[in-house]
């Protein structure tokens, strides 16, 4: 009774719940500023500002032929162009956008969540996104998904709820179009949208967010056509669309970029879902495992509102999962591609949780006690590259090996598995951190068991089945511990030891004093061709933008260059006309080299070595000769 009073005075404090918002918003403020200055740039985050620029000032039009590769809709190019036309190009401005974009969706998310359950949960909600490092890493880059993220929670903001004005729901219906012209992927969020506005609001309403909705896709379309087709030529089935023929990249011809990704490797990204993003993916299936009984719901509000979250987010991911694993688009991009949508995950939960099914039968139960072993085995897996090593390295006493008489000797755990089993290394680092994510899985079960039993006792209330114990016990352990290495504090694939905003500044600037505008340059510099916004008026090739994601081996050269491809005869013939050759350390070699070293270069001062990210931190720079002229003066 007492603890209950206190409770009740805590949660009725003014402004304790906002307090506590504005410290997660403030954490997540900070740590972005962090990341931001500490993740190299890559090849989307490149490929976004420089083209971008390129498109918003006329140098080029977006799916035009011999024009950069234009692999995404519209938007995702000419918004971070915009921002750097209006501010100023480079990596700092888009960075510092980012950071905006990403407290502004935080924003919509508190203010949806504050009407959906109250200011505690709202509170909540900020601080889930905050506690991840992963969602906070990828937010901090000039990519599309804290943009998309931003359109998606704001379009909730406008549409949940069965309570919106209409001028909220044409809102919400614009940003689902925005959405569907910044990145194709988010498509499936258009029709979801009209069809729960059709069942939440009734046909006029509905009507209204499909006109509105379609007319911004519609406009989009027109303003790019017939170029944006090759969108859809791309991902729509060519059986189903021959009429988009015309629009397709050239066939016959083997990307250079085609690495063979194992089994194991896709299984880790598969995991790396639930790993990176635990609260929203682990909260999302906890929802479903425990769905509330149809008399759980305050209002069919709430009821509408859950079924589209879940459909938002088993689409989204079901589609985002066959698109890198099934059509091999990025294998390894699932777990950042889920940043776009994840907020739907984290919505969901605060609207259920308290609602969740607490009673159980024995099979449900059964299949709710396997799917946390494999999901816990698998995050166990995925987490391999960063500890298994660790773990096979572990000493353990001889006295858990039956030897009691060399208790005080101590042995790798690698070494026992490798002498018992005879496995190698490799599989010994994979298959021991498994080994433990099953252990934990199964610590959790006995856990919920205990608890189960010792609530058996009571005879006060209906006691909660263990299968539910289980469900909450997991969620709750893996929400504690997001930050940890072995969920989303080991997303840290880009982290550098250096302020890599200020590194580029620097590279920019110093190949602006050595490369004057109007010269032709050929680029073969780092991943992220960032650098080049530095440089304002130079002339470029564009398929090499995308570096090796463009690169062909053989092919019709005039076939790929139309659609913004090349190949090493395209390379050739480029480096040939270019007044200056730009080339990182890892490129420095064959033909090239030979080409730069023939004596019709000189070689100039390098780029200076401003962060220590990897080993094309450097750019080595490259100006043709200029042969002198001479002139016979008559006499």
């Amino acid at each position: 009774m007492q603890l209950s009073l206190a409770r009740q005075r805590v949660l009725t404090v003014p402004w304790a719940a906002e307090g506590l918002a504005l410290i997660g918003g403030i954490a997540y403020l900070v740590q972005s500023w962090i990341y931001a200055h500490t993740q190299d740039s890559i090849l989307d985050e490149g490929a976004y500002l420089v083209k971008g620029i390129l498109f918003v000032t006329g140098k080029y039009v977006i799916y035009q032929d011999y024009g950069p590769w234009s692999n995404h809709m519209p938007l995702a190019f000419y918004i971070p162009g915009a921002v750097q036309a209006i501010f100023g190009p480079g990596l700092q401005t888009a960075r510092y956008f980012a950071l905006l974009v990403g407290m502004l969706m935080l924003a919509g998310l508190w203010l949806l969540a504050r009407r959906l359950k109250g200011r505690w949960w709202a509170a909540a909600a900020v601080l889930l996104v905050a506690w991840n490092p992963a969602m906070v890493r990828v937010y901090s880059v000039a990519v599309t998904q804290g943009l998309v993220a931003c359109f998606f929670v704001w379009m909730l903001v406008f549409t949940l709820d069965g309570k919106r004005p209409q001028w909220q729901i044409v809102s919400g219906s614009v940003l689902s179009g925005l959405m569907m012209l910044t990145r194709i992927n988010l498509t499936p969020v258009l029709p979801l949208l009209v069809l729960y506005i059709f069942w939440q609001y009734g046909s006029k309403a509905g009507w209204i967010a499909a006109l509105a909705s379609g007319t911004v896709v519609l406009v989009g379309h027109a303003l790019f056509w017939p170029g944006i087709l090759r969108m859809w030529a791309y991902w729509l089935p060519e059986s189903l669309t021959p009429f988009l023929e015309a629009w397709r990249p050239p066939t016959g011809v083997v990307g250079f970029w085609d690495p063979n990704i194992s089994i194991s490797s896709r299984l880790a990204s598969f995991f790396h879902s639930f790993r990176f993003q635990f609260i929203a993916m682990v909260g999302a299936l906890s929802t479903w495992l425990l769905w509330p009984s149809r008399t759980s719901w305050r209002n069919r509000n709430d009821f509408r509102s859950a079924i589209f979250l879940s459909s938002l987010f088993a689409s989204l991911w079901l589609g985002h999962l066959w698109a890198t694993m099934g059509k091999d688009y990025c294998v390894f991009c699932l777990a950042g591609y889920m940043t776009f949508f994840s907020s739907a995950g984290i919505l969901l939960v605060i609207l259920t949780l308290t609602l969740w099914r607490t009673q159980l039968s024995w099979p449900r139960q059964i299949f709710v006690a396997l799917t946390i072993l494999i999901v816990s085995t698998g995050i166990g897996f995925g987490a391999f590259e960063d500890v298994g090593d660790s773990l096979a390295e572990m000493s353990i006493s001889r006295l858990f090996l039956g030897e009691p008489q060399r208790y005080a000797e101590s042995v790798p755990l690698g070494a026992v598995l490798e002498n018992k089993f005879h496995l190698g290394y490799q599989v010994i680092r994979r298959l021991t951190p498994a080994a433990f994510g099953f252990a934990a899985g199964m610590a959790m079960l006995i856990a919920a068991l205990a608890l189960w039993a010792i609530f058996a006792r009571r005879n006060d209330y209906v006691k909660p089945s263990p299968g539910y114990l289980a469900v909450l016990i997991f969620f709750l352990a893996g929400a504690v511990f997001t930050p940890s290495i072995v969920l989303g504090g080991g997303y840290h694939t880009y982290d550098c030891d250096a302020d890599v905003i200020g590194s580029y500044q620097v590279i920019g600037h110093h190949l602006a004093e050595k490369i004057p505008p109007g010269s032709r340059v050929y680029w073969r510099g780092r991943l992220s061709a960032a650098p080049l916004v530095y440089m304002p008026g130079i002339e470029i090739y564009p398929a090499q933008l995308n570096g090796d994601y463009t690169y062909h081996i053989g092919g019709d050269p005039d076939a790929l260059a139309r659609y913004g491809f090349w190949n090493e005869e395209l390379a050739r013939r480029w480096a040939d006309e270019a007044d200056f050759i730009l080339i990182a350390r890892h490129y420095y070699a064959g033909w090239l080299k030979e080409l730069v070293n023939a004596g019709g270069f000189d070689e100039l001062e390098r780029t200076p070595v401003a962060a220590h990210c990897t080993e094309e931190a450097q750019i080595r720079i490259f100006r043709r000769k200029v042969n002198p002229v001479s002139s016979i003066i008559d006499p």
